[in-house]
């Protein structure tokens, strides 16, 4: 047992906590609080780009596409990079506080320079570099778990719940706020949240907390190439991007063709993430049933059924009935997915988070950028049978690929 925070091995491989990491055992709240605090800060960010760009800066909607491609491409780097610093031993904590420093300054820019290039060449990427810290926190959110003999598949679950509470609040909140101060005074309150965020960091994680895999790669080890790993990132992907090309499309969707109010996709979507949340609650117990794989298919399968559904909605009630079975299906891919794709690399945790974290923003890029090709081709309802058709062939992936080794999957 050490006294700086990590964790050595006892017989049979199994680590035994040091006191710092016990007592966050005891107190287990304080690493999902954590994550919570940075899902609320990060969230608030999001529904403001493409107001900035367009109504602050004035600048063409396309413009906003660049700003989105640098980031992602910055943060799938970053993911990579920060899996592999994860399981070649590096702190943890490092990681965290340089992901979090770099939003809290890329926001802190945005409310000091309006100017599109300055958001382009420098805050996308001080922003990609700060998206990186999702994949961190759920590596050290399995990490913690495995240190302290936690059920790993019901605290993933935990940590896909703080990250959909924070999104609850977070974009209506900041959205709010600019509607009463402007921009520049909300990206400067998003940049003291993150301040509070990066002091709770620093209260929170131990200093050398790492990981604790005997096999983890050593530095300069070249990562082997895992196609398991890659195959199962194959429906998350999919799923993800129906998930993000039915959000994007939504809003116009209810309001400009089906003739709703406006607010009515934010009362669709207040559904969704309430029942979202206690079906991530009840996961753990349906792995249990029918495993990971046939899980997440049943999510595919009922998010295909979903988006048939709401394609022939005609009314307000039918969207927020139908916005129960949203919440259903996508509750189910977020409280199994993450572990699902653990499972293909259990000793290299680091890596195959940046995978999984990775493949939903690659997902949801290309879900924004199919949202407008389609919706111009043909119109917005069309986009929601897109997300049928993404649906269906992540499904059909499920179906016809193998679980992950029973081997490998015990050791998760």
């Amino acid at each position: 047992m050490r006294d700086d925070g990590a964790s050595d091995l006892g017989s049979g491989g199994k680590a035994v906590p040091s006191p710092i990491i016990a007592l966050l055992d005891r107190y287990p709240f304080l690493v999902l609080g954590l994550l919570l605090v940075g899902a609320f800060t990060s969230s608030s960010a999001a529904p403001l780009a493409g107001l900035y760009v367009v109504e602050g800066l004035g600048q063409a909607p396309w413009k906003l596409s660049m700003v989105a491609i640098v980031q992602v491409c910055v943060t799938l780097i970053v993911n990579r990079s920060f899996g592999r610093a994860i399981d070649r031993a590096v702190p943890v904590k490092l990681l965290l506080i340089t992901s979090i420093l770099c939003f809290g300054i890329g926001m802190a820019l945005l409310g000091t320079f309006a100017n599109y290039w300055v958001y382009l060449s420098i805050v996308s990427i001080l922003l990609g570099i700060g998206s990186g810290v999702l994949s961190v926190m759920y590596s050290f959110g399995r990490l913690f778990a495995e240190q302290t003999n936690r059920d790993v598949v019901k605290f993933n679950g935990f940590l896909r719940m703080q990250t959909s509470l924070g999104w609850m609040v977070g974009p209506a909140a900041a959205l709010s706020f600019y509607g009463v101060f402007g921009f520049a005074a909300t990206y400067y309150a998003i940049a003291a949240l993150s301040a509070v965020w990066f002091v709770t960091c620093l209260w929170i994680v131990p200093a050398a907390f790492k990981t604790h895999h005997p096999n983890s790669l050593k530095r300069g080890q070249k990562v082997p190439f895992n196609f398991g790993l890659l195959g199962a990132c194959i429906p998350v992907f999919f799923i993800g991007a129906a998930n993000v090309v039915f959000v994007s499309a939504v809003p116009l969707y209810f309001s400009t063709e089906l003739g709703l109010m406006a607010s009515s996709a934010g009362f669709a979507l207040t559904v969704k993430c309430f029942v979202e949340v206690v079906v991530i609650y009840y996961c753990a117990s349906l792995i249990k049933r029918v495993g990971e794989r046939k899980g997440m298919l049943i999510a595919a399968l009922l998010g295909a059924v979903f988006f048939g559904l709401i394609h022939e909605a005609t009314t307000l009630s039918d969207v927020l009935i139908l916005a129960i079975l949203d919440g259903l299906y996508y509750g189910i891919f977020a409280g199994i997915s993450m572990t699902f794709v653990q499972n293909f690399a259990p000793d290299q945790p680091g890596v195959a988070t940046s995978y999984y974290v990775s493949t939903l923003f690659v997902g949801g890029l290309i879900g924004n950028l199919l949202t407008g090709v389609i919706a111009s081709m043909f119109d917005f309802q069309t986009t929601v049978l897109m997300a049928c058709v993404f649906a269906f062939v992540g499904g059909g992936v499920l179906f016809v690929m193998r679980d992950a080794k029973p081997d490998v999957a015990a050791t998760s």
